[in-house]
């Protein structure tokens, strides 16, 4: 009997450090600069940079949510991406080429709180690309849905 509580600890133990490990490096999002110099920027890193809010609807939740998190204005600035093209990645690999103009211009943010709260994987996140969806209809079209990837892991400025 005390065989088996010890191993079902035991296997409890390697899940919790399994789960909370791969949590943190969830966290992390890598940054490629247009020259090559890759940087890992952690949750808190992020979090201290000048931040955006909005509030929008998305097809993928449901009514009106609050989004905060860095403009890509800020994000591309303070990492020197300069790239006129970027391709941003997610956990799962799915991958799209974004014009940084677009980010730029049409007030994309990498969101990092929705209502206030972290996101986990299960909710799109750690990081998510939000468009203001509300704000014009021309976010409201398959290449802005394409262009808003969640479970962010790298944004890779290398052409």
């Amino acid at each position: 009997m005390m065989k088996t509580i010890t191993k079902f600890a035991m296997t409890i133990g390697t899940i919790i450090v399994f789960t909370v490990g791969n949590a943190h490096a969830a966290s992390e999002l890598r940054l490629s600069t247009t020259g090559g110099e890759t940087t890992t920027v952690s949750f808190e890193e992020l979090t201290k940079l000048p931040d955006t809010e909005f509030y929008t609807s998305t097809p993928w939740t449901d009514g009106v949510q609050k989004f905060r998190g860095v403009d890509f204005d800020v994000l591309l600035d303070t990492y020197g991406i300069t790239a006129d093209t970027v391709r941003v990645s997610a956990l799962n690999d799915y991958s799209v080429m974004i014009p940084a103009s677009v980010l730029r211009d049409d007030n994309a943010i990498l969101v990092y709180l929705q209502n206030d709260a972290e996101m986990s994987v299960r909710d799109k996140g750690p990081f998510w690309v939000v468009f203001p969806y509300d704000s014009d209809v021309r976010f409201q079209t398959d290449t802005y849905w394409s262009y808003s990837v969640w479970q962010v892991k790298s944004i890779d400025g290398q052409n």
